[in-house]
């Protein structure tokens, strides 16, 4: 069974299908995650991987190999990663800045994903960051 990365999650005012989309042009190469978020016992990805984009409504939109996986602390995280990710951001400043809100806002989702209701965001945090390409449709 092929995997399904997600870019938003229910109720995130059409985010995820924003992020796809961006997916879909090549202007978004990869995603980052909260390393806790694994706890709950999804496998990380891993290079090689075929992984189906999925949008809001089910439809399957292509398909992304995994290029690279890489866990960094969230102080390290690059200007590599603000670029790849497709969303506009100048640096990683800026990448950090908008994560650790959005982190914020979704604490309560993480805490229940981890199984660890004392959870809180540190500066330190592992990100696990998903690197792709978009695979051309005659080559899945």
């Amino acid at each position: 069974m092929m995997r399904t990365p997600s870019f938003g999650y229910d109720g995130d005012d059409g985010l995820g299908d924003r992020l796809l989309q961006s997916v879909l042009r090549g202007g978004k190469t990869a995603t980052s995650s909260l390393a806790v978020e694994y706890l709950s016992g999804n496998p990380l990805p891993r290079v090689g991987e075929l992984s189906a984009l999925v949008d809001s409504q089910g439809a399957v939109r292509g398909t992304v190999e995994t290029t690279r996986v890489t866990i960094t602390p969230l102080h390290m995280v690059g200007d590599d990663v603000a670029h790849a990710e497709g969303e506009g951001f100048a640096d990683a400043v800026e990448w950090r800045r908008d994560h650790v809100s959005f982190w914020g806002d979704v604490a309560e989702l993480v805490r229940a994903d981890a199984g660890d209701p004392a959870w809180e965001l540190r500066e330190a945090e592992p990100v696990v960051v998903h690197w792709f390409r978009l695979v051309p449709s005659d080559q899945v």
